[in-house]
């Protein structure tokens, strides 16, 4: 069992810690924020402000980072990486990731989320709850699928990029970096 420290205690990190527990190889579980109205979430300390990852690096091997911005999250990754971090994938385990995808340290797959033979999935992913990734698709570093999203086969996304809630890419098709597909459109 190992320890993990959570980056970020708001609704994304919550349901990461949710989605750890249930992994159940974590012992200890706590949170780093810049909060100062609550130092506890879901029965989690927060032991520290954001910027606190350096000083902690003796207790927790491994941390994460749950922030929403895209651009944020992955430079943050780097630096945890840079000063020894293990930066782990954390997977529901009612997403379906088929044995033969990619995925990249510091990406999150959430509850219902398909992962389909062939994709890869970069660094510091979120592929929220119920949203799809098909076949020999790929997401670059630092993208975001949302909430009940579609990515049909051999799309690549690119890096930074955000697919909107209920949107969907169509087969074949590449999205330039930093890309934003708004909810429920269609390209």
């Amino acid at each position: 069992m190992k320890n993990l420290l959570i980056i970020g205690a708001g609704g994304h990190g919550r349901v990461v810690l949710e989605t750890a527990e249930l992994e159940s190889r974590w012992n200890d579980i706590n949170f780093l924020d810049d909060r100062i109205d609550v130092d506890m979430v879901l029965g989690r300390r927060i032991i520290g402000k954001m910027d606190d990852y350096e000083k902690n690096s003796k207790k927790y091997e491994y941390a994460i980072v749950c922030i929403g911005d895209n651009e944020k999250r992955l430079e943050l990754i780097n630096k945890l990486l840079k000063i020894g971090y293990k930066v782990p994938v954390i997977i529901h385990p009612k997403a379906s990731v088929s044995k033969y995808s990619e995925i990249g340290e510091g990406s999150v797959i959430l509850a219902g989320a398909v992962i389909n033979t062939g994709a890869k999935i970069g660094m510091g992913c979120i592929i929220n709850i119920n949203s799809c990734v098909d076949h020999d698709s790929v997401i670059d570093d630092g993208g975001h699928v949302c909430s009940g999203a579609v990515v049909r086969g051999m799309c690549r996304i690119g890096r930074l990029s955000y697919i909107g809630a209920r949107a969907c890419v169509k087969p074949g098709t590449n999205l330039k970096e930093g890309f934003v597909l708004q909810d429920g459109m269609v390209i």
